[in-house]
């Protein structure tokens, strides 16, 4: 006769049934009271059998079973749930915090490979060394047939344009004052800076390149505005960062903000979009400029546009005649301070008024003392023609 095999429960499944009894019971209350809802009581019940899914498999391996053959119930879930080590987890020595977002990494940025506006007549490399690698050096009108020169003033001509300074000269429009602010400061390359000494380091967001406005163009133009408000003058500074985070399209963008400050403002005389320059040697070594018969100063340069690149811009020669003012009266009281004017093909915003100008102040050799130095005497020349009778 065939034996009838009998099964006996595992010691295990004994254990949990003698408790399962008591710790349902004592659950239900506790979170009957927790929640003061039955309804929500049952819910959160059927949540921890829920959660003690992931152990059955876990468990049933270790007792020899499986969920056909006397498996884990729903409730046998439940008890073991609130087990971390039946439920193959180990409690964290101390809780873990989330860790904070992480910040979206800044769009990247490449700065421009730096521009020679004396390209066409390149310096020479350098057989002077120098402590920090800078050669200081005072730039004037070169024997190139480009530079055009009347009396004191130059201009670079680098358009195909033939220039005739002096009846410009003679038309030059006049500063003037009037109610509400007269002068917009701003920056298509605000982020350019210069050499960094001394006190004035800063940190770099490319090659003489920073976002700190202590030390790049925006300080410059603030030093300009003091000289300005000191001489009685309403000034806008716009500290926008126009190359940043993208250098391409920087002048596009910052001709859509001074377009709003010329609608707000439509008494607006003088526009300066201050830059710095950037001169090497075809060896890279790095010149700054000099003024010989001033101490620790930097030379400027304008830069002005035309339309010879078939861009309209009906006052180009308004705006270069007001930049010969400027220039000749600069001239006049420092012979070495401003290097010759550039005239370019391309408009550099200023087709969208007159009374534009753009000034590059000094060169990545510079030191920013030096920079500052030439910002604060080319601001008070613009002051004496303002005030010019």
């Amino acid at each position: 006769m065939k034996k009838t095999r009998t099964t006996h429960p595992h010691p295990v499944w004994r254990l949990l049934r003698r408790g399962l009894a008591v710790f349902l019971a004592v659950m239900a209350l506790w979170l009957v009271w927790l929640t003061g809802d039955p309804a929500a009581a049952l819910d959160e019940l059927t949540a921890l059998a829920a959660d003690a899914e992931v152990a059955t498999s876990l468990l049933a391996a270790e007792l020899g079973t499986t969920p056909e053959e006397g498996g884990l119930s729903p409730l046998d879930k439940l008890v073991l749930a609130q087990s971390s080590l039946l439920s193959g987890t180990l409690p964290d020595p101390e809780p873990t915090l989330s860790p904070p977002p992480t910040a979206a990494p800044s769009p990247s940025y490449t700065a421009p490979p730096e521009f020679n506006d004396e390209d066409d007549d390149p310096l020479p490399p350098s057989a002077t060394a120098a402590p920090d690698g800078v050669i200081s050096k005072t730039l004037k009108a070169g024997t190139s047939a480009k530079y055009i020169t009347v009396g004191n003033v130059s201009v670079y001509n680098r358009t195909d344009y033939t220039v005739d300074l002096a009846p410009l000269l003679d038309s030059a429009p006049r500063l003037t004052k009037g109610e509400g602010p007269q002068i917009l400061i701003y920056h298509s390359h605000a982020t350019e800076a210069y050499h960094p000494d001394g006190n004035d380091v800063y940190e770099p967001s490319g090659d003489h390149r920073t976002l700190d406005t202590n030390f790049n163009m925006v300080r410059v133009g603030e030093e300009m505005k003091e000289v300005f408000e000191a001489a009685g003058f309403q000034v806008i500074h716009d500290e926008t960062l126009y190359d940043y985070p993208n250098y391409n399209n920087s002048y596009s963008r910052s001709a859509e903000g001074v377009s709003k400050w010329l609608e707000q403002y439509p008494t607006l005389t003088l526009i300066l979009d201050v830059h710095r320059d950037a001169l090497a040697a075809t060896d890279g070594t790095i010149y700054k400029t000099a003024v010989g018969t001033v101490d620790n100063c930097a030379q400027v340069m304008m830069v002005m546009g035309t339309d010879d690149s078939g861009a309209a811009h009906p006052n180009w020669k308004v705006n270069l005649s007001l930049a010969l003012a400027v220039q000749k009266r600069l001239t006049d009281k420092w012979a070495t301070l401003a290097r010759p004017i550039v005239l370019r093909p391309t408009r550099f915003n200023q087709q969208l008024s007159t009374g534009m100008l753009l000034v590059e102040v000094g060169t990545h050799g510079n030191t920013l003392q030096e920079a500052l130095t030439a910002a604060r005497l080319y601001a008070r020349t613009v002051v004496e023609l303002f005030n010019a009778p």
